[in-house]
């Protein structure tokens, strides 16, 4: 009798152990994993294999936390797939994981017991733990719960855009042709049934650079999330894959780690950090890639001005994050601006209008255009313009005359150095 009841014992612990938890105590609610207050909703959220921290193996169910007074009433008519991806993160509200890539799971009606939202799968899914796990959820209820406002569902910040959603009153979602969506740096906290953790401590996720960031600045300071019972990380970095040529383990006890000697511009560099736990270090944390900032531009200072020649001119300008800010702002208009690049032309008694639009790639950069004329050593201010916010298009007019040199700055629209990044420029008769 002992045998069997410790048999049991086993068993029940053993089942008990065979789940998941992502940040189920989580309090903060948000649009997933479906969307309550409009009829109907289709979301897909990413879950990256060194987050799940487990080996291969069958999924049986899921399980989605709200507050246990939340009525979702008609928000309850469910189908849910799952697959693998290799993306680690959305990357508009056009890139959903195909639906060729999924596997339908559960499709049934779902309610909240107690604050949980138990989803038992209909067909086991077998998690390969190669790539990574993405969960989708379609809302089919043509109703909605009204008293909700959308903030039902429990979920955490992720700095990656690691939830996409689409949300709607028309119809149904048709996962194989879905509208355009909402990107969300969060995803719901869950609980992922049949999979036993490892021991160890889950790798943690490197926030800065983000994966494959192209121009990371040449004394990076690193950062990464909190991994649950780390004491301490391991952070390598290499040229290649797997390197560790420029930093080998090194031992570091909070979340960031700033390198003090520059790394070289325009190359390409490879960060992994690992979790250190009393039961061991984090088992196959990600190598993640990303790119230095390029060589200092060419039209970098006011010596240095792109001629423009011919009219209408128009350039991209995909260096500037590499700008400096030479001597200092350029205070030569009210207000000053940052020192950005320069480009110059020659008045000939016509009114030109020169249009500057930001393009949006690693930052929000919020440009400011100012105009001089005379020479670089003896600036005479002819106008400024920073109308608009980050990412939307200055312009400014301006009455030449004929044979004066006029200079273009085009610079972050504060004072103290930030760096610009990619626009385009546009200079134009009128």
């Amino acid at each position: 009798m002992k045998r069997v009841l410790l048999l049991l014992l086993v068993l029940f612990v053993s089942i008990f152990d065979a789940q998941i938890n992502l940040n189920i105590g989580s309090t903060n609610v948000g649009s997933a994993p479906v969307s309550s207050f409009f009829s109907y909703s289709y979301v897909q959220q990413i879950y990256p294999k060194q987050e799940i921290n487990t080996t291969a193996g069958n999924i049986t169910g899921l399980i989605f936390y709200l507050d246990p007074s939340a009525t979702i009433n008609d928000s309850k008519d469910w189908t849910v797939y799952v697959g693998h991806t290799p993306k680690t993160a959305f990357t508009s509200g056009t890139d959903w994981v195909p639906a060729s890539q999924l596997t339908q799971v559960y499709s049934g009606t779902v309610s909240n017991n107690a604050g949980k939202v138990v989803v038992n799968f209909q067909n086991q899914f077998a998690y390969d733990n190669i790539g990574n796990l993405v969960v989708a959820v379609k809302e089919n209820s043509p109703s909605i719960d009204i008293n909700n406002f959308d903030n039902v569902f429990r979920v955490y910040s992720y700095p990656e855009n690691s939830t996409l959603y689409y949300r709607g009153d028309r119809t149904v979602v048709d996962p194989v042709s879905p509208p355009a969506g909402i990107l969300a740096k969060y995803k719901p906290a869950m609980t992922i049934s049949g999979l036993t953790p490892r021991q160890t401590a889950a790798c943690p996720f490197v926030n800065y650079p983000s994966y494959n960031f192209q121009k990371v600045v040449l004394t990076p300071d690193f950062k990464w999330d909190s991994s649950t019972g780390a004491t301490s990380y391991k952070i390598s970095l290499g040229t290649s894959a797997g390197g560790t040529d420029i930093i080998n383990g090194q031992v570091v006890t909070g979340n960031n780690y700033s390198l003090s000697t520059a790394l070289n511009r325009s190359s390409n560099y490879y960060v992994k950090v690992s979790a250190v736990s009393a039961n061991g270090e984090s088992q196959e944390c990600v190598n993640v890639p990303f790119k230095t900032i390029p060589p200092i531009p060419v039209n970098d200072a006011c010596s240095g001005a792109l001629q423009i020649s011919a009219f209408p001119y128009q350039y991209t300008q995909a260096d500037a994050v590499s700008a400096t800010n030479n001597a200092g702002s350029v205070s030569i208009c009210s207000p000053g601006m940052n020192d950005g690049v320069w480009f110059k032309f020659t008045g000939d008694g016509s009114k030109f209008r020169i249009i500057v639009g930001a393009i949006a790639t690693d930052g929000l950069f919020d440009p400011q255009i100012g105009v001089y004329k005379g020479s670089c050593t003896n600036l005479v201010c002819v106008g400024t313009v920073d109308d608009a916010g980050p990412l939307e298009q200055e312009y400014i007019d301006v009455q030449t005359e004929a044979s004066t040199e006029y200079y273009i700055n085009v610079g972050y629209f504060e004072i103290t150095d930030k760096p610009e990044d990619t626009f385009t420029i546009l200079v134009k008769k009128i």
